[in-house]
């Protein structure tokens, strides 16, 4: 298990990023490619911060992503959303790895809606322990926003690690920012278009799509991509007045399939997602 695992962390590193696994959480995101730079649901926090701006139900929300193929490395977090009348305030937790290697990430985020933008702010707190090896933490800010230019066509942009932070006090490594930006088409009622373009100083662009098509008033089929690194998604989502359950699997040729389990319990009744 060890040494699959170490080797997939020196082979493929785009995936892994550097210092940091891939935050981005939520089985409608993970459907959609993790084109998410323009979603305003329960798994903002985790995505572009600004989408929390719309959340209008305090809610409270769990998610699990798994591969078989690479025991210990699986990913989970919880969150609380709490719209509190100027915004919305959201706190929770990621999890990453097992005993021979781990990242903790606190994060604490406010969105509020100021015309027809969203802007967010979140800080996280992260922690690295590997075996054998000193643990290490630091604190790094994302920002974003998220404007509405017609009723149908919305644009998001977010950056990560904004004040580039040092991963120790003696260490000259610093966690890299990445730019993330997308726009979102709506060309008819029942129907969602997600184009996203992330880009990491140290890597070449991730481009990612993703398509939101509602089969029933609670049920939602998606599908996405991502290329550099290739990859392919789906899944389905389930919405009732309190309940939202989302089911996403994602295949990468060099990591084979992952699968992700979100669901949302909402305090008062449920409204549509964008």
């Amino acid at each position: 298990m060890k040494l699959i695992f170490v080797l997939v962390i020196i082979s493929i590193p785009k995936i892994t990023k550097p210092q940091s696994v891939s935050t981005l959480m939520g089985g409608r995101s993970a459907s959609l490619g993790n084109a998410s730079s323009t979603i305003s649901d329960d798994w903002s926090l985790f995505n572009n911060t600004a989408g929390m701006a719309k959340v209008k139900s305090t809610a409270a929300n769990f998610a699990y992503a798994i591969n078989p193929f690479l025991p210990g490395a699986d990913r989970a977090a919880a969150s609380i959303s709490l719209p509190i009348g100027i915004g919305t305030f959201g706190t929770g937790i990621f999890k990453f790895g097992d005993e021979l290697y781990s990242e903790h990430v606190l994060s604490a985020g406010y969105a509020n809606q100021l015309g027809l933008a969203s802007l967010g702010v979140k800080i996280n707190y992260v922690q690295y322990k590997a075996e054998g090896f000193d643990t290490h933490s630091t604190v790094s800010i994302n920002f974003g926003g998220i404007a509405e230019l017609t009723p149908k066509v919305l644009v998001g942009a977010y950056i990560l690690n904004l004040n580039q932070p040092k991963l120790s006090a003696g260490s000259d490594e610093n966690l890299p920012p990445v730019l993330v930006s997308g726009v979102q088409f709506h060309p008819q009622e029942n129907l969602v278009l997600l184009f996203e373009i992330e880009k990491d100083l140290h890597y070449k662009p991730t481009i990612k799509g993703g398509v939101e098509y509602a089969i029933h008033k609670r049920v939602k089929a998606r599908t996405g991509f991502n290329l550099n690194p290739n990859s392919i998604h789906g899944g389905i989502g389930y919405q009732s007045a309190r309940l939202i359950i989302d089911y996403a699997m994602q295949y990468n040729a060099a990591i084979q399939t992952t699968y992700q389990l979100s669901t949302s319990y909402l305090f008062s009744k449920n409204k549509q997602r964008e």
